[in-house]
């Protein structure tokens, strides 16, 4: 027994030039129907924007790796000292 994903409907009012762009996909046999012209077309949308996505963040990580400071918690430790060191000689 396969289990078959549910199908949601929704109706669409789609400009003049892009019901006939989808009608051409459909008369050409690239397409059975309207339905999975417009179910590939957004499949494809979605893989573009999630790649996108993914190389957005992942170019914010590489970017946000160039610029440490080789900041640590050693370091931050050990810049507090010297500051409070400096500032009881100021006294």
């Amino acid at each position: 027994m396969s289990v078959r994903p549910a199908k949601k409907g929704s109706s669409l009012r789609l400009p003049e030039r892009t019901a006939a762009q989808l009608d051409e996909l459909v008369r050409c046999g690239r397409f059975k129907n309207r339905q999975t012209a417009v179910a590939a077309a957004v499949e494809r949308l979605y893989g573009e924007e999630h790649r996108h996505l993914t190389a957005r963040q992942e170019a914010f990580t590489r970017l946000c790796g160039a610029l440490q400071l080789g900041t640590t918690r050693e370091s931050l430790r050990n810049a507090e000292l010297d500051r409070l060191d400096w500032e009881s000689e100021q006294r």
